[in-house]
C-alpha cells in the first residue's frame, strides 16, 4: 500500500474512546484500528458502520485509521484499540517479541501481495524477472521466498511508496497490490501484469485481524458481537451495490486522497481475494493447516528461531459462519 498524507474523519464517536467502557447510549464502546487510511480495504468496516450492524449488536464502533505511522500491535496489546491489522508475519513476529496478540480472523484468503511488470514486456512468470532490479518494501517475504525456492537471481530496490521510476522504466519489478498500485499504472497509462505471490506456494494471510490476549480471555461477548457485524458488513460490501455505495462514500468522506474512481477500482479487485479458497463458505476464516504451512515456510526462510504453538497465534472459535455473496456484482457503470 502507498502512503499518502489523508484528511480524515473518524467514524463513529470520535477519538479517544476508553480501552472498555460503555457509551452515553448504554452500548460498549470499541476501537478497531483499520488496516491503512480509510479506503476499501477497510470497507466491510465502514459498511457494518452505515448499515447499523454495530448499533444493532450493541456496540459503539471507533474506526480508526492506520497507516505507516501507527502501530495497531502497541494500540491493542495497551488496550487502547480492541483490534488491529497486520499480516500473519506480524502476528508471529509479535509473539516472538512477547506481544501477546492473537489472530481471530483474516480478510484475504488469497494474499494479494505481489509484483507488477509491464505488459508490454511480455513477462508471465517469475522465472522470466531474473536479472532484473524488483522494488520491494523491506522485510517483505514473499521476494525472498522466490529467491530461495526457485534460485531466481535479482537486485533489489527498497519501495518507498512511489511507483514513478517503475512507470518510466519497464526493467523494474515492482511490489504492489493488484488495487491501489495497479490502479496508479492505469490511470498512467501503462499497462501492467499483476502476479501475486501466492502463485508460488507462498500464500499467508493478510489483513488479519487480532486482539491482545487479555481482551480475549476477558471480553469474548463482545468480540463475538463485533465479528458478527463486521463480517456481515463485508458480505454485504462485497455483493451488494447500494451497501457498497453507501460505504465508499463514507470512505471518501473520510479519506479526501482518494477519488471515486479509485475507491470503486480497490472495491471491485479486493474482492476474489477475500471470497477465495475457505472465505467462500465463511469470510475471515482461518485454519491450523494454513498456519502451520505458513510456520513452515519461514523457518525455511530462518525467520523463526522458536516456533509458537498454534493455539498461540490464532484462535477463530468466534467467527460467525457468514459465506461470502452468492454472486459479485459488476461495479457501477462507468465507475472506474
Amino acid at each position: 500500500m502507498i502512503a499518502v498524507v489523508a484528511t480524515l474523519t473518524i467514524v463513529a464517536t470520535g477519538c479517544g474512546a476508553p480501552s472498555t467502557g460503555v457509551s452515553a447510549d448504554g452500548n460498549d464502546t470499541f476501537t478497531l484500528v483499520l488496516p491503512w487510511y480509510a479506503d476499501p480495504e477497510g470497507g466491510g468496516f465502514f459498511a457494518a458502520q452505515t448499515e447499523g450492524l454495530y448499533r444493532n449488536n450493541k456496540l459503539d464502533v471507533t474506526l480508526q485509521p492506520g497507516g505507516p505511522q501507527v502501530s495497531a500491535t502497541q494500540l491493542v496489546a495497551t488496550g487502547r484499540a480492541q483490534v488491529g491489522f497486520t499480516d500473519a508475519a506480524g502476528i508471529v513476529q509479535a509473539r516472538a517479541q512477547g506481544i501477546p496478540v492473537v489472530a481471530i480472523g483474516a480478510l484475504y484468503q488469497d494474499n494479494p501481495v505481489g509484483v507488477m511488470v509491464h505488459a508490454d514486456s511480455g513477462i508471465k512468470s517469475f522465472a522470466q524477472m531474473a536479472g532484473l532490479t524488483w522494488v520491494v518494501q523491506a522485510g517483505q517475504l514473499g521476494p525472498e521466498w522466490i529467491r530461495k525456492t526457485t534460485g531466481v537471481a535479482f537486485q533489489t530496490q527498497q519501495y518507498q511508496g512511489s511507483i514513478a521510476n517503475f512507470l518510466n522504466d519497464d526493467r523494474l519489478v515492482q511490489q504492489g497490490w493488484p488495487t491501489n498500485e495497479a490502479f496508479q499504472a492505469k490511470q498512467a497509462g501503462v499497462g501492467v501484469t499483476f502476479i501475486p505471490f501466492s502463485s508460488s506456494g507462498f500464500n499467508p494471510y493478510n489483513d488479519v485481524f487480532f486482539t491482545s490476549e487479555s481482551y480475549l480471555a476477558s471480553h469474548r461477548d463482545q468480540l463475538k458481537r463485533f465479528l458478527a457485524a463486521s463480517m456481515q458488513g463485508w458480505q454485504d460490501y462485497l455483493g451488494k451495490l447500494p451497501v457498497a455505495q453507501a460505504a465508499n462514500q463514507a470512505l471518501l468522506a473520510a479519506n479526501n486522497q482518494q477519488t471515486a474512481q479509485s475507491v470503486w477500482y480497490a472495491w471491485d479487485k479486493q474482492r476474489p481475494y477475500v471470497v477465495a479458497g475457505d472465505g467462500a463458505a465463511k469470510l475471515g476464516a482461518m485454519t491450523a493447516q494454513r498456519w502451520s504451512t505458513f510456520l513452515d515456510q519461514m523457518q525455511q526462510l530462518g525467520q523463526l528461531p522458536k516456533r509458537p504453538a498454534l493455539t498461540e497465534v490464532f484462535d477463530d472459535s468466534l467467527l460467525p459462519a457468514i459465506g461470502a455473496p452468492s454472486e459479485l456484482p459488476a461495479p457501477p457503470t462507468g465507475s472506474y
